[in-house]
């Protein structure tokens, strides 16, 4: 009787079949398998190793990123949706499901109003999104893209701040937070520049928040020769879209104070 003929292995556990028969070269071979349960097992472990693997690179999408810890939080299911916001809010939400088409397009948006209403939250929204999507984006206010460059310096001389202009280059999106509130000198416009400038040339896109105006943000963007070449390259990549509604951190200040007044006793 050849092996073949044998009836197959069956699992104790499942009920299923341990082997199956294959014919190679006019010859029928029995060759083991997995039967549904080690089948279940299996397919478990790879998610489990898929659901690690992808953990691993969202952590380093969020070295990556340059966002402080207190950002991290920052969700669309976390923001509060009112009448105030919601049409900015449905804005923000379809440039993340639709950020290819951005990316490809090279169009970028520039959030500006007054402070308090949601720019950088929904900014640093639109960036855990797309890292939960595996985006490389990165993530920063321009006061402390700056200090970063400048603490290049002290380590590492010019090399470092080329390392840190050429890193931002690697981002599928940058997100520059509090766009005008750097000091005014020649070197801060300078490296804004190279900056905006860089993402200009590579064809990639750019967020920018401000609490200035636009005609502001112009004049503040202007060099010494009163040349708006780095508000002329914003206002090509980014769509100017004004927030409005109530100014958030005044309405918690007054909470707070309110439950402080509570537990004061009046």
């Amino acid at each position: 009787m050849q092996e073949s003929d044998l009836p197959l292995k069956i699992c104790k556990t499942c009920n299923t079949p341990e082997e199956a028969i294959i014919e190679a070269f006019d010859k029928k071979t029995k060759v083991p398998i997995m039967c549904k349960c080690e089948k279940e097992k299996y397919n478990k472990i790879k998610q489990q190793e898929a659901i690690q693997e992808k953990m691993y690179r969202l952590d380093k999408l969020r070295n990556y990123s340059l966002m402080d810890k207190q950002f991290e939080q920052c969700t669309f299911e976390n923001f509060e949706v009112d009448e105030h916001n919601k049409q900015f809010f449905n804005l923000t939400k379809q440039y993340v499901d639709r950020f290819n088409e951005m990316k490809e397009k090279n169009l970028g948006l520039l959030l500006f109003g007054a402070p308090g209403t949601g720019k950088t939250y929904i900014a640093f929204c639109i960036a855990n999104e797309l890292i939960n999507r595996m985006v490389p984006v990165i993530a920063i206010s321009s006061i402390g893209l700056l200090n970063k460059i400048k603490e290049t310096y002290k380590k590492y001389g010019n090399e470092g701040e080329i390392e840190v202009i050429n890193s931002l280059k690697n981002a599928s999106l940058l997100i520059l937070d509090d766009l005008g509130a750097e000091n005014s000198t020649d070197w801060a416009r300078e490296k804004i520049y190279e900056i905006i400038d860089s993402r200009y040339r590579d064809k990639k896109p750019i967020i920018i928040t401000t609490n200035l105006k636009l005609e502001q943000l112009m004049e503040k963007m202007a060099g010494g020769d009163r040349v708006y070449r780095t508000y002329d390259r914003i206002i090509e990549m980014c769509t100017p879209v004004e927030v409005k509604g109530k100014a958030r951190r005044i309405e918690t200040a007054k909470a707070k104070q309110k439950l402080l007044k509570e537990l004061l006793g009046g």
